[in-house]
């Protein structure tokens, strides 16, 4: 199947004009996140109800993402845990769905204070998001997230809890430049990436194959 692929920039053209049309950011955020989730309880075969879910949310938009899928996931009757990968969301609509998972009494943990328990959490975990970051990365992981992708791919990878996990990355899997490529060594490897709207030219490099998995392309609301 034949997809259009548009570079980062050029998403964020065509997110400024869905926004002048009428579409909010926050609503394409919604919608990246409930699409993300579609996916995720189609690979489950909507056995949602007791499995545990974690999701690792940057500080910005992705973050965000991450935010709704986490309060999607959990009205679906998942155990969910978010986990702060970077901070305390900056941007806007991340702060009001962070707000609104934190209303519905989801635990949301800072990865910097709590590294130990991070790990039991993830070792026990069923599905893995990764909402760290999204079309905007670039360059080499900053140590506190490199913690958090290592510990992803060494938990998800060979758990030695015997639990199969599925790691679901949001639109990019953390540590690839959504242009270029360019992975960083501990870049997010992910059975599944949910790519929204469009595919980056990212999603078809031969190099970045490992790190995605099978590439989705899912509908955020835009024409």
């Amino acid at each position: 199947m034949q997809y259009k692929i548009v570079t980062c920039a050029e998403m964020k053209e065509i997110e400024k004009k869905a926004k002048a049309s009428g579409l909010s950011y926050y609503k394409m955020m919604e919608n990246a996140g409930k699409s993300a989730v579609q996916i995720i309880l189609n690979h489950i075969q909507g056995q949602a109800e007791g499995k545990d879910a974690v999701i690792f949310c940057g500080k910005g938009n992705n973050g965000g993402d991450g935010y709704v899928a986490a309060r999607e996931l959990a009205a679906k009757g998942m155990n969910v845990s978010v986990i702060m990968a970077d901070g305390s969301p900056r941007t806007e609509d991340a702060v009001k769905n962070a707000n609104i998972v934190l209303r519905r009494g989801i635990p949301v943990i800072d990865a910097n204070a709590y590294v130990n328990e991070i790990s039991e959490i993830v070792e026990a975990a069923n599905i893995v998001v990764d909402g760290i970051y999204g079309t905007g990365f670039h360059g080499v992981l900053p140590e506190n997230v490199r913690a958090c992708t290592r510990l992803i791919n060494e938990k998800c990878n060979k758990p030695a809890s015997g639990i199969k996990k599925s790691v679901f990355a949001l639109d990019i899997p953390t540590g690839l430049n959504g242009d270029k490529g360019k992975p960083d060594e501990d870049t997010i490897i992910a059975d599944y990436t949910v790519a929204f709207h469009r595919m980056k030219p990212v999603h078809i490099l031969p190099e970045a194959g490992l790190y995605c998995g099978e590439t989705v392309v899912v509908s955020i609301g835009i024409d």
